[in-house]
């Protein structure tokens, strides 16, 4: 035994299942009080799933969300984009590969969908995570600035400041686009109205 540690180093395994979120889920979204604050945006991305607007996406080891990424299927509907957010793992399970594996299949739920392009924002102050998209095929396409409020549970307003990069991946190439305008599925480019 040497500085208290009883063996060396061991690796466990953990069963995951990547799923969409249920309404039982949502309590456990909080991650243990970490948010807590976002319970209202929570609440309003479930509500976009079930309006069919949106996804959460779940990986679930042994009943607890462990890591999520949210899509929004509505914001960018005209430009043939799929927005991805929320994407984050929660601390203990980093570094088992779920980010990976929650955003492929993200990608499979928005190229299932007919659209074209996915695209999320990463926080100029989080260089690091920038990497670890362009891993993934994330371009920068862009950059976005602005605010986001929400409603906390105590009713308090909180205003946020974004100033983000902006990343995009084809996630189905051209035929399948083709493909799925001929067979009514794909999201079509609309013009905006005044």
């Amino acid at each position: 035994m040497t500085d208290g540690v009883l063996s060396g180093r061991e690796t466990i395994g953990v069963p995951v299942a990547l799923r969409l979120a249920v309404a039982e889920d949502l309590p456990a979204l909080e991650w243990y009080g970490l948010f807590t604050h976002h319970r209202e945006v929570i609440a309003s991305a479930f509500r976009m799933q079930r309006q069919g607007t949106g996804a959460m996406l779940l990986a679930d080891v042994n009943g607890f969300p462990a890591g999520q990424v949210w899509i929004d299927f509505a914001r960018k509907r005209h430009a043939g984009i799929a927005t991805l957010w929320a994407v984050r793992v929660f601390d203990p399970f980093r570094g088992l590969s779920l980010g990976s594996r929650l955003m492929r299949a993200a990608e499979r739920l928005v190229a299932g969908r007919g659209v074209p392009d996915a695209e999320l924002g990463v926080d100029r102050d989080n260089p690091g995570v920038l990497r670890f998209y362009e891993r993934l095929g994330y371009a920068r396409a862009g950059e976005e600035t602005g605010t986001f409020r929400y409603r906390r549970p105590d009713g308090e307003t909180v205003e946020v400041a974004i100033d983000q990069w902006l990343l995009r991946k084809r996630v189905i190439g051209a035929a399948r686009i083709a493909k799925a305008a001929r067979a009514g599925t794909a999201t079509r480019t609309l013009t905006p109205r005044p």
